[in-house]
């Protein structure tokens, strides 16, 4: 630490006030100069699955035949811990959602570090949206803790459609879906 109390950057020098977690001028993570790594969450503390008395929601079954509604011109993303919101134009080609990382050269379209990506178990490359003819298709890219969709977990490499209402879920992280 200096004598003005700023705190300065291991790797770049840059200075920096107390409390920073990462450097604004490389990115690294202050408390660490290795990649910071997703750690895996307790079962217990991830979304729970339906159980007899709350079953899965009829949207499950019916994917099939989710689609973009006709006249929306944008996919909204709303963080809920947060309360931001992200909107993307449509068509989307791919969305890319995660938490930065200064070691990867992999850029996201969503990142949720400032979300609190980190505490609630959102792996750096976590998840993808994109869009096939009329629908939305969210697919878990073999994320730490997961990626879930009204509750049911997604297989990891697997697309699953998303429509109006849906909930997701990256790790803890709460995510709705609408459009406009």
């Amino acid at each position: 630490m200096t004598e003005t109390g700023m705190i300065e950057c291991p790797a770049c020098g840059y200075r920096l006030r107390p409390g920073t977690l990462f450097c604004s001028k490389c990115g690294i993570y202050l408390l660490s100069d290795a990649p910071l790594p997703t750690e895996a969450l307790p079962k217990e503390k991830l979304p729970t699955p339906p159980t007899e008395t709350e079953p899965w929601p009829h949207i499950v079954e019916g994917y099939e035949d989710a689609a973009i509604p006709p006249a929306a011109t944008a996919l909204r993303i709303s963080i809920v811990r947060s309360g931001r919101q992200v909107s993307f134009p449509l068509p989307i080609r791919e969305i890319t959602l995660g938490r930065y990382d200064s070691s990867s050269i992999a850029s996201l379209n969503l990142d949720l570090t400032s979300d609190g990506a980190l505490a609630e178990g959102v792996s750096r490359n976590h998840a993808k949206i994109y869009q096939r003819e009329n629908r939305l298709l969210i697919e878990d890219v073999g994320s730490t803790n997961g990626t879930f969709v009204n509750k049911q977990r997604l297989t990891p490499h697997l697309p699953h459609a998303l429509q109006e209402g849906d909930t997701v879920h990256l790790g803890r992280l709460k995510l709705l879906v609408s459009f406009s």
